[in-house]
């Protein structure tokens, strides 16, 4: 079996950081975790005092929908936009990702349809299981709920054989006009009609929700968007039991006092603040009400906003690295897997060179189930 020393580094475990340690891997699982620096040769490489990370877990990217859609009414080939994307994730650090496929008929959107987020989701599924794939690829299914047969859709793909798996995550989207992220944009009337035509299609299927997550236990469904309080009960009635991109602080709050996890933007982060006036996620991750930060849009401000929450003192590095990594796998039951430094778990790692700038840190060296995809400066 392949035997490999990353030595000479910072490791960051969800505990603490050991500073001049080394974790060892051999075929695809970390064996051992040290407070130790080896020399160097061809099963030791020495990372001069960078950082050793888990590998990032985003669970919430759509990259995929844009690299294949990158305007209204062009898509390139699928394949393409998928090698394409992966390099980007690699660079990000990424070494798991929940693709976003809409399920929506583009009521209040682009133009997406039903069909083809089925198609997306097959071609991302075959893409993910091809020898090829770097990195671990999986699928957040986002239902719109005022599309009919959004969900029915959702359930056929994952019913499919191709989409075997121990767990699947689904979120749940209205982007009607007058809540949610869109609370405070005006709208044209015809949108208010589709909200009120569409209406018995959201209430049938929050039941469909709420029946598939009592009969299927490997189901894990987000609540996506809630603005208020009586927003996240209502979720958390139905079964719901993650809340992402809570727009104020009262659904923040109420989501920590049911005790869900709480997904906030790291574009947010990076930006300052969020794009459609909604609660700063810098707020939130200061005030401990934020668990778990997402790329969303812009997969490569993720490990940069993990940085600047050390660099600007407000989470110490284990912590903040635990918002990509350890509590990310946990709201998707992978944390017996991947998602920590520690013996047994998959050898999901990067090396990380962190700069006085940390928009300017990079990931010098990437390793998914053991087998190294990234290498440069590294001795």
């Amino acid at each position: 079996m392949d035997r490999l020393l990353l030595t000479n580094g910072r490791v960051v475990t969800p505990q603490r950081v050991i500073d001049a340690g080394t974790v060892v891997v051999e075929g695809e699982k970390i064996v051992d975790v040290v407070e130790h620096v080896y020399s160097g040769d061809q099963q030791t490489w020495d990372v001069g005092g960078r950082l050793i990370l888990p590998g990032v877990i985003n669970l919430h990217d759509d990259g995929y929908e844009k690299a294949v859609q990158p305007r209204q009414g062009v898509y390139l080939p699928a394949a393409l936009a998928f090698h394409h994307m992966e390099w980007a994730l690699a660079a990000s650090g990424i070494t798991t990702v929940y693709h976003a496929v809409s399920f929506d008929e583009g009521l209040f959107l682009r133009d997406r349809t039903i069909a083809q987020a089925e198609e997306m989701a097959c071609n991302l599924l075959t893409f993910a299981q091809a020898d090829f794939a770097q990195v671990h690829h999986r699928i957040l299914y986002r239902c719109d709920v005022r599309s009919a047969g959004s969900f029915d859709s959702i359930v056929k793909v994952i019913n499919s054989p191709q989409a075997a798996a121990p767990h699947y995550y689904l979120s749940l989207n209205d982007h009607a006009p007058g809540q949610g992220q869109y609370a405070w944009r005006q709208a044209e009337p015809r949108f208010w009609d589709i909200k009120a035509q569409t209406e018995h299609i959201r209430s049938t299927q929050l039941k469909q929700a709420t029946t598939l997550l009592k009969s299927r236990p490997n189901v894990i469904i987000a609540g996506h968007d809630s603005d208020s309080a009586a927003a996240v009960d209502d979720l958390y009635e139905r079964g719901i039991r993650v809340s992402e991109f809570p727009i104020n602080r009262e659904a923040a709050q109420r989501a920590k006092e049911l005790d869900l996890p709480v997904i906030v933007g790291s574009p947010n982060i990076v930006r300052g603040g969020s794009h459609t006036k909604n609660v700063s996620a810098l707020e939130l991750v200061a005030d401990h009400l934020a668990d778990v930060l997402v790329a969303d849009y812009a997969p490569s401000t993720l490990l940069h906003a993990v940085l600047m929450l050390v660099e600007q003192h407000v989470l110490k590095l284990a912590e903040a690295v635990n918002l990509v990594t350890f509590n990310a796998a946990s709201v998707v039951r992978l944390e017996k897997q991947t998602g920590s430094i520690a013996p047994g778990l998959a050898a999901d790692l990067i090396v990380v060179e962190a700069r006085t700038n940390p928009f300017l840190s990079i990931v010098q060296m990437m390793l998914v189930d053991g087998k190294v995809y990234h290498r440069q400066g590294i001795a």
